[in-house]
């Protein structure tokens, strides 16, 4: 098995469950740089902060998750002066700019060419990334290993759509399904700062907005509600609500884009972004719940020696970059 040489450290300007458990299975130290207050103040601190760890550390290998796009570019200006091996880890918006911005698109390809290796959750950005000079690796999100739940005191029609209230997510779509649902039973949770885009609770009284929680209580949601929704309308992006569901075991709908389908098909209810698809897909997850629950555990084993496989691929990446910057 490739030993990837020391020291390597992974940073990230904020919290990332992929980050976490990829950092786990790689077995390098995450450092996540948080920091509160005003944009600028963030970015000023975070700076600093990851420019002091890396003049200290000096490591062979630095793994920057993006977003944060200024932590990239930040990146790749400290590799000229520590000589690194600069490693991007790239969400769906480290290789797509929503909305189809143009500006921070070029931002996007400049960096991720110039990057020793960009590491992406599936196919189609490593072949777009490829197309435009980047060496690239695939490894989706490992399953996370989730601590078990005291629970919170659910309906047995109870169903927990994961949410950030961005803008690839359908959300209103989905309120405007259960508007149709609370007449069968069904009770809508759902997560996520819903302040951020200006919804009034009083406009959607069957909902019942969560707001931004505490990890514990949103893993209490996610393992006691019978039905776990993620939806998104970017083709290539692996939402992470979907890994979540799966490692608690739970039925999972989930929008039909290409990523989530080549990925997630064979065990999730796949569902158009419309109220009708979402309200069917619903209650035949629910239906199917039990069934669902044996295919993820089927799923789950099969998955790991998929993930192995990719892991050990991407250490030989990294060693081998490693060895190559040694030498010159």
């Amino acid at each position: 098995m490739s030993v990837i040489p020391m020291p390597i450290i992974w940073i990230d300007w904020d919290r990332h469950l992929r980050s976490r458990t990829l950092a786990q299975r790689l077995a390098v130290e995450l450092l996540e740089i948080r920091v509160v207050g005003s944009r600028t103040r963030r970015y000023l601190i975070s700076a600093i902060r990851t420019a002091r760890v890396i003049r200290n550390t000096r490591p062979a290998v630095v793994i920057a998750t993006n977003p944060s796009l200024v932590l990239a570019l930040l990146s790749l200006a400290l590799r000229r002066w520590y000589g690194f091996v600069l490693v991007a880890d790239a969400h769906y918006l480290g290789v797509r700019a929503l909305g189809g911005h143009r500006l921070l698109q070029r931002l996007l390809d400049f960096y991720n060419a110039k990057a020793d290796l960009v590491i992406v959750t599936n196919d189609a950005h490593a072949r777009y990334l490829g197309s435009r000079g980047s060496l690239t690796g695939v490894c989706p999100d490992p399953l996370p290993h989730l601590a078990p739940s005291s629970g919170v005191a659910v309906p047995p029609k109870a169903v927990f759509l994961v949410c950030s209230f961005d803008v690839d997510e359908p959300y209103q779509v989905a309120f405007a399904a259960f508007s149709r649902l609370r007449d069968r039973g069904y009770v809508l949770f759902v997560s996520g700062d819903y302040n951020r885009v200006g919804i009034d609770p009083a406009e959607y009284p069957w909902v019942n907005l969560l707001g931004f929680v505490c990890e514990e209580e949103y893993y209490s949601y996610l393992q006691s509600c019978s039905v776990i929704v993620n939806l998104t309308t970017a083709e290539d992006c692996l939402v992470c609500g979907a890994y979540e569901a799966i490692a608690a075991g739970k039925a999972l709908v989930v929008s039909r884009t290409r990523a989530l389908r080549d990925y997630f098909g064979t065990v999730a209810v796949l569902t158009d972004n419309t109220p009708d698809a979402i309200v069917q897909s619903i209650e035949l997850a629910h239906a199917q719940r039990e069934v669902l629950a044996r295919k993820v555990t089927d799923w789950s084993v099969t998955n790991e020696a998929y993930m192995s496989e990719q892991i050990s691929k991407l250490k030989a990446q990294l060693c081998a970059l490693a060895e190559r910057r040694a030498r010159s």
